[in-house]
């Protein structure tokens, strides 16, 4: 494998560090507006963006007691349907699966089929690339072993092993483009 690939694999890992330090920092956000002054289409629109369940209505209407009204909540619904549109479509499946976060099975059920399809791709595609990391340690570690021994027998045996993985992680390779296409 080129180094240019090893580079895009650990460009790849620290983008979704990244984008899930960003979806934590904004779900951990507390809300400043009172329950009055409060966007609850946005509030609604931004939880159903993350997959957050009804636990997040439940928690407004405790935090707000009377002033989280009929009306209120109606607003959060639609502001919550509508981020989760934008949860539940196929591309952010295979993502979400990839990144290893939690799906809650809150999208709709005329949508949901096609999001675990892409979601469950996605979490394949996660496993194949921690199957390689662990592939590319081992490699690195017979790689040194292989440079200091001296002898010919054992240097062999560690060539062997060492093909072995690299034929292991060519077929996760392979198996993953299936999965990213």
């Amino acid at each position: 494998m080129s180094s240019s690939f090893y580079a895009s694999v650990i460009l790849r890992f620290v983008f979704c560090f990244a984008f899930i330090g960003l979806i934590s920092g904004c779900a951990g956000k507390q809300e400043k507006a009172s329950c009055e002054q409060r966007d609850w289409y946005e509030s609604g629109r931004r939880d159903g963006s993350q997959g957050a369940t009804l636990d997040r209505l439940a928690n407004y209407k405790k935090e707000c007691g009377d002033q989280f009204n009929s009306f209120s909540e109606t607003i959060y619904t639609n502001g919550r349907n509508s981020g989760l549109v934008e949860y539940c479509a196929p591309d952010n499946s295979y993502e979400l699966g990839r990144m290893g976060i939690a799906y809650f099975y809150v999208c709709p059920s005329i949508t949901e089929p096609e999001f675990l399809t892409g979601y469950r791709r996605g979490q394949a595609a996660r496993k194949l690339e921690i199957e390689n990391q662990k592939l590319d340690m081992e490699i690195d570690t017979l790689l040194s072993k292989l440079n200091g021994e001296p002898s010919t027998y054992a240097r062999r045996e560690i060539a062997s092993a060492l093909e072995d993985l690299r034929k292991a992680r060519a077929k996760n390779d392979k198996d993953l483009n299936k999965y990213s296409n």
